[in-house]
């Protein structure tokens, strides 16, 4: 993609201090709202080596060997499916093209076409809802039980976790690869959002991290692993794991 970069244009445009959310509309009525920390303060890259490891599995990390810091911009030509430069074309101008702060981050989906209008707002940016986990933190439960997470949406708000007591980023292993807006298409869900195995004692930590909203708080979940082989798994109980008391 080749265009305006949008930190120009908004900077000719008097973007005030005190703004805290980027909206942009598209003439066919789709709209795009991304904070002003994740479109202007925070670094995103082109990755070279996006499907080094896998040609076409999104839910495979590629490589960040290389990565470029790129701007975000307002495409007047681009080409998708090519690195072609010949082939660029303005059939989707104006083009929102921002890069991604991880390797692992998915942003095509904020690729907004035909973009008509632009609104800076100053209104205090909502918070995404913390994950939760399918079984209650504290408990103990067998070896080899899984752990499955979640959050309201399971769609853009993706799940970063760590289990090496870290806390999570937007460069930590996520959970959701899989968005909820696809699951009806796929019969493969679960293998792609991996379920995390209780092997040992296990610490998880998790965050939800998104475009449009700040990340949600960190929360913590503590399973203790059963050696005895005593303890039941939750998940299989009728009614399954309790939720509240």
């Amino acid at each position: 993609a080749r265009g305006v970069k949008l930190r120009q244009l908004l900077a000719q445009a008097q973007i005030k201090d005190e703004a805290t959310l980027v909206r942009f509309i598209s003439s066919d009525g789709y709209d795009v709202t991304l904070t002003v920390k994740e479109l202007l303060k925070d670094k995103r890259y082109y990755f070279p080596g996006l499907k080094d490891n896998h040609p076409s599995d999104g839910s495979i990390p590629g490589s960040t060997e290389g990565a470029q810091e790129v701007e975000p911009i307002l495409a007047l030509v681009s080409a998708e499916g090519s690195d072609d430069p010949a082939t660029m074309n303005d059939r989707d101008a104006l083009l929102l093209v921002i890069g991604q702060r991880a390797v692992t981050e998915q942003t095509n989906n904020l690729f907004l076409k035909y973009v008509s209008k632009i609104e800076v707002l100053t209104a205090e940016p909502e918070k995404w809802d913390s994950p939760k986990a399918n079984i209650p933190s504290g408990m103990e439960v067998p070896v080899g039980t899984e752990i499955e997470l979640s959050n309201k949406h399971n769609n853009e708000d993706k799940i970063y976790y760590t289990t090496d007591g870290s806390t999570p980023t937007v460069n930590s292993p996520m959970f959701n690869w899989s968005a909820s807006r696809w699951w009806d298409q796929r019969n493969d869900v679960k293998s792609v959002n991996k379920a995390i195995e209780v092997k040992e004692n296990t610490v998880i930590k998790m965050i939800t991290i998104g475009p449009g909203k700040e990340d949600s708080e960190v929360v913590t979940f503590t399973f203790t692993a059963d050696m005895t082989g005593k303890a039941v798994d939750p998940t299989k109980v009728p009614g399954g794991p309790p939720t509240g008391v």
